[in-house]
């Protein structure tokens, strides 16, 4: 059995097929769509790796993982890269369902806003888009989420009325900076996110209702959580039983009806919040935590968890069984609260509501590799200022002399220092002399060069020495 000729743009080229097969399959369709996509993902690749912000960047993350890993930070920048990371985030032990990260995971990051994509935000909102994402994640780590449900907002612009939420669809451990979706006061869509999904319209209306009451607030929270959706049941709401319920100030209640599209349910809500509170209770259904900030808004919604949970724990002892904490006090409470850093630190930074806390947690996410973008306001690790020429120590060999000549204002009048002056300017004067009066004297010479036969004169350096006098008998 002969050698068999190898096959050809897939037909058989033994010489048995007929001509009009070998022209049929020469003239295979030309697949132009995916051509001409191809070269578009070609010049964008080109054009982020020629892009001043994608060089900037890279150098960025190559910079600090070199740093912080030494010589395993190429093997860190590649896993980086990869997103691959072993998940050792633990949740908050007061998380009603106790959930935890998983042993070995690959984690989305936050910020996925890269490069030029960066561009097509108005200022700031790059940083707001990862802010709320990573609200978004804190929520889920908690244990606070209900599947695809419930929203957090956050105000983009004062005057264009413009918000930022989760797609409709979407897990909260799912969602990242360019998936949230701008949307205007009614709930339309001002800016699709990098998703295929919508919003939850309807589920808007209820933070579009407290956004447009209060100008003031620029994030909400809304949660469902087991113990939150007991309380809201309870005649008696919330009770000041705990620190928590003290630091969150004064609770609204409104009677929820379902979903908030009549333009009187709207009034209700303003009219329930108020102008001053941060929280209300949606009756049989949740709470809404608000917020002049984001950090502030996440603040306020971790202690109301907390004091929801710890009333439940106490309510099976009996209302007579428990103490109330007094108005006075709550009212104290409050106020320290709301002076940042829980009222109680010592830092020199002044500390709005919950960003100290709130910076804990982003580095807690980044530690875990979240990549949130966060812009932290203040540093983990301190630095030492530049000092001052007489703030710098002086080695056990210096004179304490010459600190005390740098005191100009203390020493000015003391009779110490001008006679350190007048030892100083003998001192320069002697030298200056012993330079003048050098025995060393130095001379141009020129002389003929050696070793050719056309010798040409050139001109050397000779030093004469003199004889040292001889002492004095």
């Amino acid at each position: 059995m002969g050698d068999q000729e190898p096959h050809t743009n897939g037909v058989n080229g033994d010489g048995n097929s007929s001509d009009d097969e070998e022209d049929k399959s020469k003239m295979r369709p030309v697949d132009i769509e995916a051509d001409v996509k191809e070269m578009e993902r070609r010049k964008r690749v080109e054009a982020i790796m020629n892009s001043q912000l994608f060089r900037e960047e890279l150098e960025r993350v190559v910079g600090d993982s070199i740093r912080e890993s030494g010589a395993e930070g190429i093997g860190a920048l590649l896993s980086d890269v990869m997103n691959i990371k072993s998940g050792s985030l633990t949740v908050n032990p007061y998380s009603y369902n106790k959930r935890s990260a998983p042993s070995s995971s690959c984690v989305v990051p936050i910020n996925d806003i890269r490069g030029i994509d960066s561009m097509v935000y108005a200022k700031g909102e790059k940083l707001l888009r990862c802010k709320l994402a990573a609200v978004y994640r804190l929520i889920d780590l908690y244990g606070w989420t209900q599947g695809i449900y419930n929203h957090v907002t956050a105000r983009v612009s004062q005057d264009s009325e413009h918000f930022l939420l989760n797609p409709f669809g979407m897990m909260y451990n799912e969602v990242t900076a360019s998936s949230l979706v701008k949307v205007n006061m009614q709930g339309d869509t001002v800016e699709e996110g990098t998703t295929n999904f919508g919003v939850n319209q309807a589920g808007f209306m209820l933070h579009s209702a407290i956004h447009a009451a209060r100008p003031d607030i620029k994030c909400v929270i809304h949660l469902h959580t087991p113990s939150i959706v007991a309380v809201s049941t309870m005649k008696c709401g919330l009770l000041p039983l705990s620190q928590e319920s003290c630091l969150i100030g004064d609770v609204s209640y409104h009677s929820y009806n379902g979903i908030v599209i009549d333009p009187e349910e709207r009034q209700s809500i303003a009219k329930d919040l108020g102008p001053n509170n941060k929280v209300m209770f949606l009756r049989n259904h949740g709470v809404v935590c608000c917020g002049k900030t984001m950090e502030e808004a996440f603040h306020v919604t971790y202690h109301t968890v907390l004091a929801c949970d710890t009333q439940l724990k106490m309510m099976p002892y009996g209302l007579d069984n428990l103490v109330m904490i007094d108005d006075e006090v709550r009212r104290k409470t409050f106020e320290i609260g709301q002076r940042g850093g829980g009222g109680v630190n010592t830092s020199k930074k002044e500390w709005g509501i919950g960003e100290l806390e709130f910076e804990a947690l982003m580095r807690m996410l980044d530690n875990s590799g979240f990549r949130t973008g966060f812009a932290y306001l203040d540093p983990l690790v301190r630095k030492e200022p530049a000092r001052m020429a007489n703030d710098v120590e002086l080695p056990p060999t210096v004179s304490n002399l010459g600190f005390l000549m740098e005191e100009d204002e203390l020493y000015k009048d003391s009779p110490l220092k001008g006679l350190l002056a007048q030892m100083a300017r003998a001192t320069r004067s002697t030298n200056k002399t012993k330079w003048v009066n050098s025995p060393n004297v130095y001379q141009k010479v020129e002389v003929l060069e050696t070793g050719t036969t056309d010798p040409k004169k050139i001109t050397k350096v000779t030093q004469i020495h003199f004889d040292e006098p001889e002492p004095r008998k």
